[in-house]
Order: C-alpha cells, then sequence, then structure tokens
C-alpha cells in the first residue's frame, strides 16, 4: 500500500491550525471567559460608568477578542512567507510502516517519517484533518486539497491507527 498526495501550506489553513489549538488551549478559553466578563460588567454597570470607564471597557472588550485571532493571523501569514519547506507542496506518502512527508526544498536526510504507532491522535474538522506528533504539533492536511482521496486518507489512519486517537472520523 502506497498512498501519495500533496499538500500546498497556505496562510488559511495554518492559521485555521492556530486558531483551533488556541481556543482549544486555556489561553484560549481565559481569553473567551474574560471577554464574556468585561461585556457581562460593562452592561451591568453601564449606566453608572464614566465616559472613560465605558471607553476603556470597550477596549479591553475589543482586546480579549481581537488580539488572539489578529497575532495568530500574522504569525501564520509569517510562517507561511519565510518558511522555505511551504514555498512548495508537500508530499505525503502514506506506506505499510509509515507516513513519509517530502518536501523538494529539503535533502533525502531530511525527509520526515512517523510510524503509525507514534501517532498521538488524529483529529477531522470542518476544513482540516490534522495528524497530532504530539499535543501541539500535528501534520496539516486542508480537506479541500484531498477531496478526491479524503475516503481513502481516512480508511488507511482507521486501519493503521488505533481507534482512540481518531476523533471526527
Amino acid at each position: 500500500m502506497n498512498l501519495e498526495f500533496e499538500i500546498k501550506m497556505t496562510t488559511k489553513d495554518l492559521y485555521k491550525y492556530n486558531m483551533r489549538n488556541a481556543y482549544t488551549s486555556m489561553q484560549g478559553i481565559l481569553s473567551i471567559i474574560c471577554s464574556a466578563l468585561v461585556v457581562f460588567v460593562f452592561i451591568w454597570k453601564f449606566e453608572s460608568l464614566s465616559m472613560v470607564y465605558k471607553a476603556l471597557f470597550v477596549v479591553l472588550a475589543i482586546a480579549f477578542l481581537a488580539y488572539i485571532p489578529i497575532s495568530l493571523y500574522i504569525r501564520s501569514k509569517q510562517i507561511v512567507a519565510t518558511t522555505d519547506v511551504f514555498k512548495e507542496p508537500l508530499t505525503f506518502i502514506f506506506d505499510e510502516e509509515a507516513i513519509n512527508l517530502k518536501s523538494p526544498v529539503a535533502t533525502e536526510d531530511d525527509e520526515t517519517v512517523l510510524p503509525w504507532e507514534d501517532i498521538y491522535k488524529v483529529v477531522k474538522t470542518k476544513s482540516l484533518l490534522l495528524i497530532y506528533t504530539n499535543r501541539v504539533s500535528a501534520y496539516i492536511i486542508p480537506r479541500e486539497q484531498i477531496v478526491d482521496k479524503e475516503k481513502e486518507i481516512i480508511d488507511v489512519l482507521k486501519d493503521k491507527v488505533d481507534a482512540f486517537k481518531l476523533r471526527g472520523l
């Protein structure tokens, strides 16, 4: 069995991955809670707040709600633009023993091999297929780029990865 496909990493795909990681982490959850608290206090105390405090609450709410997404988008854009590996399509090869990842800018010695048993978990989201190597790092496979091979890829993952490591497949 050799299943081969190419992926071209885009800012949008890396951003979606980073947003998912951020908002499923403690930082993201605390950001949402703080935003909700600021909005709640703002509405609750609106009549008694001076104009300065009203402005401060609005700025705080915007900062909590907008900082993480904006900073993640800027970082994703910089990474895609400056990382040589992302300038060309990445080739994924699923074989009997592992997932092999090849890049045109890497040498044969730089080839990445992920044995099936070393996969931490696999998550299918609305737009991404994520193959985690640990709690935070994953191979990012945009689903829109694998439409013709998605079923085959998922079948291989179901066959090679322990069922308790599969989410949404």
